[in-house]
């Protein structure tokens, strides 16, 4: 494959995520917890006063469907876990009807899939839910784990965190039932979002053991003459897990499963790295990615890169259009160091045969986005991210997480920019809830390229700065590090937005 040059969001990106590897504490060495953290006790119940998540300022559906959209578990044949080629293999989809989406789910353990895995309604990873800017989406979610509290977070959505929406103060407990009510904006960004448990302590444990699902909110790209007629296949990328043979990742629950395609063929994958620490440094032999998009945000212009580095909780839509006849690999390349170190692995293989088709018009420009480079800033801050701080293991501004405790205040409407900075010696993806960010620089340099992200990670001993503007709703929520071993272990802090 000839050179090319690297657009300026990709470099940045490769610079913020290259050795961000497989949990921070490895893969067989991670800290298994258990039961969560003393001060998270179950909320009160439903209705009771004075709870952040019950009571004042809880949603109901303005017209509900007849009946919850229900995905159909997948049966044991679809867990594919030798070394493939293997069938590929989607979760169910459930869609919004007539501007409502009201979806059943229960969190629970899956033994089909191996020792230790759980799944929402019965499929690994759980059901795509799709809808569009405007609808309501209400999530009927059951807590069948058998001991832990869980709950629920929707990644990147732009919705209240407050009541019974994306709050993730809000905790269930075994063999109780809550429902979560999400109002989309009008206007909310079309893109690939996911959603997964959010209990402080017992992230990572329920994250890694498969409870993690797709969203889509459909529009805008997906108008577009160029995209609108192709295929999409949503890419849902976890592990590792232990099976009898080793570790291993899969896509939507399968190991290295195969597609096919013919010559000149076009597809948009949708890929979303929903593992719980893992990274993922995708490579198809042959084939450059034409990313239109990333975390749940379009591109304002199609980017043509070699690689793509997603870290946990990142996602990246792109257009394939496949080369000549053969076989070709996708792979997650061999990189990062020291205890981040991770090693080559085949996610899935691309198998091109058939009559050759015409290559579909590639679009160039695609969704213009507001510069925030010209945009007046009304406050400064600067978040520092630690290891090892005052005996602390991780922690964010010398403290470690407190659920009654409020670290940043700021004010509705506000433009803010934020200097990031990386005391430590290993990578730490940045996530804050609610709000995307533009990033403004990386270790002082211009970023020079224009868009929005909910994650981004701090190169060790750097710094990442970024803008973003806090619009439409109030409340308290949550930024951390997207390793959840590090958010566990206290890398996050509580953000209240006031009026």
């Amino acid at each position: 494959m000839p050179d090319r040059p690297v657009p300026p969001v990709v470099a940045a990106r490769r610079l913020n995520c290259r050795s961000l590897a497989a949990a921070a504490v490895g893969t067989a060495g991670a800290v298994a917890l258990g039961g969560g953290l003393a001060g998270m006790a179950r909320p009160a119940s439903a209705g009771e006063a004075g709870h952040p998540g019950h009571g004042a300022g809880r949603r109901v559906l303005p017209s509900a469907p007849a009946a919850m959209a229900q995905a159909t578990p997948v049966a044991d044949a679809d867990f594919q876990l030798g070394p493939g080629p293997n069938r590929w293999v989607e979760p169910p989809v459930l869609r919004s009807q007539a501007g409502v989406l009201e979806v059943a789910l229960e969190a629970a353990p899956l033994p089909a899939a191996g020792t230790g895995r759980m799944a929402y309604a019965g499929t690994l990873p759980g059901p795509t839910l799709r809808f569009r800017p405007g609808d309501t989406v209400a999530v009927t979610l059951t807590n069948a784990l058998g001991g832990d509290m869980t709950n629920l977070h929707v990644h990147g959505l732009h919705v209240s965190p407050e009541g019974n929406s994306d709050n993730v103060f809000l905790m269930i407990a075994d063999g109780e039932q809550f429902t979560y009510v999400y109002d989309i904006p009008a206007n909310h960004p079309a893109g690939t979002y996911w959603y997964h448990p959010h209990h402080h302590g017992d992230s990572w444990q329920q994250v890694s053991s498969g409870l993690a699902g797709l969203m889509v909110v459909e529009g805008g790209q997906d108008d577009l003459p160029e995209i609108a007629p192709l295929p999409q296949r949503l890419w849902a990328l976890q592990g590792p897990f232990r099976t009898p043979d080793g570790w291993v990742h899969t896509a939507n629950g399968v190991v290295n499963p195969e597609i096919t395609l013919q010559p000149g063929q076009t597809e948009r994958w949708r890929l979303a790295n929903v593992s719980a620490n893992d990274a993922f440094n995708l490579a198809l032999d042959g084939h450059p990615f034409h990313l239109i998009g990333l975390d749940g945000n379009p591109l304002p212009d199609r980017q043509d890169v070699d690689d793509i580095v997603l870290g946990p909780g990142e996602r990246a839509d792109v257009l394939i259009q496949a080369e000549a006849a053969g076989t070709y690999l996708l792979r997650s390349l061999a990189w990062g160091e020291g205890g981040q170190r991770q090693p080559e692995f085949t996610v899935a293989t691309l198998t091109v045969t058939g009559a050759a088709v015409a290559p579909a018009p590639l679009p160039t420009a695609l969704i213009a986005l507001e510069d925030l480079a010209g945009a007046a800033v009304d406050r400064r801050r600067t978040v520092v991210f630690q290891e090892g701080y005052d005996g602390l293991p991780y922690s964010i501004d010398g403290a470690a997480f407190d659920h009654d405790v409020v670290n940043t205040v700021v004010q509705l409407g506000d433009l803010e920019e934020w200097e990031l900075r990386n005391d430590s010696a290993e990578w730490h993806p940045f996530h804050i809830h609610v709000n995307d960010f533009q990033v403004m620089a990386v270790d002082g340099e211009p970023f020079g390229a224009v868009n929005r992200q909910d994650t981004v990670a701090l190169p060790p001993g750097g710094s990442v700065t970024i803008r973003t503007r806090f619009t439409d709703f109030v409340g308290r929520f949550v930024y951390h590090c997207h390793i959840l071993t590090h958010e566990d272990h206290g890398m996050m802090a509580v953000i209240e937005v006031v009026p």
